[in-house]
This record gives structure tokens, C-alpha cells and sequence, in this order.
């Protein structure tokens, strides 16, 4: 009888996968994170920077697909358009974020890419990249007020290809506290010394937001004052 109810729990036990449509699976962290939320089906706000496309590679269309809402921002005309196309319930807003307003060249290296920058650090040894177009740069915190974004919203996502330390110090932590963080930040390539070390680290860590998840280059941060 033993063997038969361990046959059953290791053969017959249903599996239940679960779908991640970030590219290293960064949704099913946040998921996990906002699941007492998901589970009183209350529906959240999130932001996402760099947003590219509406549904593969995002962080934020899974709670989409559960019925939260926000704002997407993008550089790129085309990026712009799908994410209007393919998610109406967002606001969707075309911009460049930094830490100041200023013109800024915009680089890619091809039509519809995920590496599309404004970072000249990222560029300046890469020839495959190409100048498309001069924007205007905006802090996030001008474009949040513009749109009456919640102060206390649930979920930031920031990936802009190189220049995202520019892009959280221009969001002001003290009037804005998103509950959950999810930043990409190239130093984490370089181990954890690397990662604790980096300007990302340090910013967020000194606003009180703690370290709690790494997948690929995406880092996750919390401020326990802020759930």
C-alpha cells in the first residue's frame, strides 16, 4: 500500500507548469511576490521602462493577462504603436528616460531590436550600432505626475540597455515607492562583489529597498515599509 501511494505521488501527481514570458523568467519572480494580491484577485499598477514589446520579453505582460494596468514606456515609434496595438488597457507613452532633460542621440543595432540605447558607454565600441534619431530626454518622475500615476504603485520594471542607473536617479524615491523593483544591471555579470558594488546597488540600498532576487542580468528589490 506504502509503495503503491509513493508510485502515485511521483508518476501520477500532476505537473503544473507555469508560463514566463520575460526573458529570464523575471514574471514568475514578481509573480510569486504579489501572489496573496493575485490571489484576492486585486488588480495592481505597474511601470515599465523599456518596455520593447508588448508581450515577448516582458516583465509586466503576465500581470496584464491577470487584469493590472500601467504604463509603458518606449523610445521607438514602432514599440510604441504595438504596445497600443496589443495592450489598450495600458497607457502607453513614448519617451526617453534618464536623470535629466537633455538631447540624446538614439542608437540600434536593428529594426524592432531589444538593444535599441541612448548609452554612449554601450556604444561607443560596438559597430554594429547605428544612430536612428535624437530625442529629448525625461526623468520618470516627470512622466509619472504627467500621467497621475499612483504614488504607492506596485511594480516597477526598468531596462534601457545600459542606461539605467540614469533612469532610477531620476525617479524620486521619497514621493514615488513602487513595492517591488526589478532593474537591469550589467554589473551583475561580474559576480556579487561586482553587484553589491554598483552604483545600482548602492542607490536603491540607501532609499532602504533590499536585494531579493537575480536572474540573468535582472536584479529585484523591495522596500519592506512600502507592502
Amino acid at each position: 500500500m506504502r509503495f503503491l501511494k509513493v508510485f502515485r505521488k511521483t508518476f501520477l501527481t500532476p505537473l503544473k507548469p507555469r508560463t514566463s514570458f520575460s526573458q529570464c523568467s523575471e514574471d514568475l519572480i514578481v509573480e510569486q511576490f504579489f501572489i496573496s494580491l493575485i490571489k484576492k484577485k486585486k488588480k495592481g499598477v505597474y511601470v515599465d521602462v523599456g518596455s520593447h514589446h508588448p508581450k515577448r520579453g516582458s516583465n509586466t505582460y503576465k500581470l496584464y493577462k491577470l487584469g493590472w494596468s500601467g504604463f509603458l514606456i518606449d523610445l521607438e515609434d514602432d514599440k510604441v504603436l504595438s504596445a497600443k496595438l496589443a495592450r489598450p488597457r495600458d497607457c502607453v507613452i513614448k519617451a526617453a528616460i534618464s536623470d535629466k532633460n537633455e538631447k540624446a542621440t538614439i542608437y540600434t543595432s536593428g529594426k524592432f531590436s531589444t538593444n535599441t540605447t541612448i548609452s554612449n558607454e554601450i556604444t561607443k565600441n560596438d559597430e554594429s550600432y547605428k544612430k536612428i534619431g535624437v530625442i529629448e530626454t525625461e526623468c520618470l518622475d516627470q512622466i509619472l505626475q504627467k500621467h497621475n500615476c499612483p504614488l504607492n504603485f506596485e511594480f516597477l520594471s526598468i531596462d534601457v540597455e545600459g542606461n539605467d542607473y540614469k533612469a532610477i536617479c531620476g525617479l524620486s524615491l521619497k514621493k514615488f515607492k513602487p513595492k517591488l523593483i526589478c532593474i537591469e544591471n550589467y554589473s551583475a555579470q561580474g559576480g556579487i562583489d561586482a553587484l553589491i558594488n554598483s552604483e545600482i546597488h548602492l542607490f536603491l540600498s540607501s532609499h532602504g529597498y533590499d536585494l531579493i532576487g537575480l536572474t540573468g542580468p535582472s536584479t529585484l528589490y523591495t522596500n519592506l515599509s512600502s507592502k
